[in-house]
């Protein structure tokens, strides 16, 4: 039992110390501070995951840094691949593109993020692992047991409400099709997609003596596109943190929420 407890604590604290790597990295590129996570809190959970399990295979080659730092760049750059495949055929979206790194595969893992993990992976293996395995057993079990558990119940909720959100999200999505679609079907051009745009038409509509069937079918698939709107601080945070996010199926449409939603962000 004890060793599950450690194992979570493990977990999160290479989780938390992956979300500093992950947020320094791209705070740097991108000249600003960048939460870049999926979770809302400072956790990165595949760097937790990849963490322990470089940890599990490559520990008995603690000296031989080479060794470690090859077979290091394989393990991490298949957790991120299969991290990719899982995020994209759970919410049918690509949330980070690496094809215009040179020696990328299918987008998902490129030559440049291997190496950095690779070099990480050596830091992990000859320095940072043995300073947090001997923290860990200094500090009493029974505040390790409750350390554990404590953060172990935020990072679920966490989880959760993300997960939540994401779905909400692809909601969202479907929704603005079906906007789309219906808009289509009543051979109604809009020249943008926002609410005066659907004012104006409403009004074209009305001062042509347009039938009150069409004003008010019209006016209903106004009231749903507006309903996307809503503001939602845990959507706007993945947004932010993912900004080349896109949708594999429906690129255009999702480009479309996105402006959207951070058209509201910037009200």
């Amino acid at each position: 039992m004890y060793t599950l407890i450690k194992f979570i604590l493990y977990f999160l604290i290479y989780s938390f110390l992956g979300w500093i790597c992950e947020t320094i990295y791209c705070s740097i590129l991108d000249r600003k501070f960048v939460n870049r996570g999926f979770l809302n809190g400072p956790v990165c959970p595949v760097y937790g995951f990849g963490a322990l399990l470089v940890i599990a295979l490559l520990n008995k080659y603690r000296g031989d840094i080479f060794a470690i730092f090859f077979l290091g760049m394989i393990v991490t750059s298949v957790v991120e691949y299969i991290t990719a495949v899982i995020l994209e055929t759970a919410f049918q979206t690509k949330w980070w593109d690496y094809s215009k790194h040179k020696f990328n595969i299918h987008g998902r893992v490129c030559l440049l993020n291997s190496t950095l993990f690779g070099l990480l992976s050596v830091v992990l293996i000859e320095v940072i692992n043995v300073r947090i395995t001997t923290v860990v057993n200094s500090i009493p079990k029974m505040v390790n047991v409750v350390l554990a558990c404590v953060a172990m119940i935020i990072f679920l909720l966490d989880f959760i409400t993300t997960l939540i959100a994401m779905i909400k999200l692809n909601k969202k999505l479907n929704d603005l099709i079906q906007v789309l679609i219906e808009l289509k079907s009543m051979n109604i051009k809009l020249k943008e997609l926002n609410e005066h745009e659907f004012e104006e038409v409403i009004k074209m509509l009305k001062d042509k003596n347009e039938s009150t069937y069409v004003i008010d079918q019209l006016t209903k698939i106004y009231d749903r596109y507006k309903k996307l709107n809503v503001r939602s601080i845990l959507q706007r945070r993945i947004l932010k943190a993912f900004p080349n996010i896109e949708h594999k199926k429906y690129k255009e449409q999702f480009i479309g929420l996105k402006e959207i939603i951070n058209k509201k962000i910037k009200k």
